[in-house]
């Protein structure tokens, strides 16, 4: 049996907290011990402690600390709180910015950090409105950042594309693995029959209205297309920019007159149920990390097309899936795409999922929890 703890900044409702809870179900169902660390004292997902011990690192709120003696104060905490439990703990993995710098500071035994985004695209965001000396700052200052945290570190990778473009971008860790991140088959496909849908024929698009999610390709791709499928979007907007966004795409809509087509249909707690009666999922992004909803997507029998962007889509559509990439930005090739979804669709079996099921994931943390 081994002890595995788990740190992150907070179970704020995430799609990296989502990732430590399924895998910490799959560990405790496999006959494990798993604690999780939160920085913060926030949990919004519903959680049964039951399984595992919860532990709250500080109450302060104080999650990204700026200066370093409050990242130390932090680590003596996680310190604290770990010798408190009295067990000799077999692994750690640390989720996320505040938690990796924390964690490294702690000196945790046999830790990894796990990087659940493309780190050159993180540092871009960094620097990409600005120009000038302030923007060379700003570039060369995450940069050595990202590889003072990560050079000589044991990493987890979501995907084989965030491990290449970590070596790419000069990054040099003590050792990468490649993990999925985990899915219960099981509990996706209970959740798509909780509802009945109330509509039909229509593709689907489930993501934020942000920039780089590119809803104004797929608009256009699906205008181009011509299929007599709605277009159902569902999503939310976080943030000043994603709302400014959303006004763009209804414009957008309103010029190739397909107001009757295009439905936005919010955030829903649940897509599943839409998802699994889609006749085609879309995916147009710039750029993702290990894009969830298109494994999800799978696991429910949904046809899915994708941009082939970094990281990610392609190591999901392979094989006889590889033919519904297209190249990122190209409107032609996503509308044909999107047609031959429909006309040609792909009989989705258990050879294109299997490498995904949460059971096997967790198995990989195992085995990382006996390597010292």
């Amino acid at each position: 049996m081994s002890n595995i703890g788990f740190v992150i900044d907070s179970l704020n409702g995430g799609g990296a907290e989502r990732v430590v809870l399924n895998l910490t179900k799959k560990i405790v169902e496999l006959g494990h011990v798993v604690h999780i660390f939160i920085l913060k004292d926030e949990v919004d997902y519903k959680i049964d402690r039951n399984i595992f011990k919860l532990h709250v690192i500080s109450d302060t709120g104080k999650v990204h600390p700026i200066r370093f003696f409050n990242k130390r104060k932090l680590a003596m905490l996680l310190r604290k709180k770990i010798d408190k439990q009295n067990i000799t703990f077999d692994l750690f993995v640390s989720h996320l910015e505040a938690s990796d710098e924390v964690t490294k500071i702690a000196k945790l035994p046999n830790l990894y950090h796990c990087i659940h985004g493309v780190i050159s695209k993180f540092i871009e965001s960094k620097y990409k409105n600005t120009k000038g000396f302030k923007k060379f700052r700003r570039k060369y200052k995450y940069f050595f950042k990202m590889k003072s945290q990560y050079d000589s570190t044991k990493l987890i990778t979501v995907s084989q594309g965030v491990a290449d473009d970590l070596t790419k971008f000069g990054i040099k860790p003590h050792g990468c693995t490649t993990i999925y991140n985990p899915f219960d088959f099981d509990a996706i496909r209970k959740s798509a029959n909780e509802k009945v849908v109330d509509e039909d024929n229509y593709i689907i698009c489930v993501a934020r209205f942000a920039k780089d999610k590119r809803h104004d390709l797929l608009i256009k791709a699906y205008a181009a297309s011509n299929i007599e499928q709605k277009l159902l979007l569902l999503g939310t907007t976080d943030k000043p920019s994603d709302d400014e966004q959303l006004a763009n795409l209804k414009n957008l809509i309103r010029e190739l007159h397909i107001e009757d087509k295009v439905i936005f249909k919010g955030f829903i707690a649940n897509p599943y149920p839409w998802i699994k009666k889609a006749k085609a999922l879309v995916l147009s992004s710039n750029h993702e990390a290990l894009p969830t909803v298109l494994i999800e997507s799978l696991i429910l029998k949904t046809q899915v097309v994708s941009t082939n962007c970094p990281t990610g889509p392609a190591e999901i559509l392979e094989d006889d899936l590889s033919q519904f990439l297209s190249p990122v930005g190209d409107i032609d090739a996503l509308s044909a795409n999107i047609k031959k979804a429909i006309d040609n669709p792909v009989n989705i079996t258990s050879k294109h999922i299997d490498k995904f099921n949460a059971k096997g994931i967790a198995k990989q943390y195992i085995e990382l929890s006996m390597i010292h």
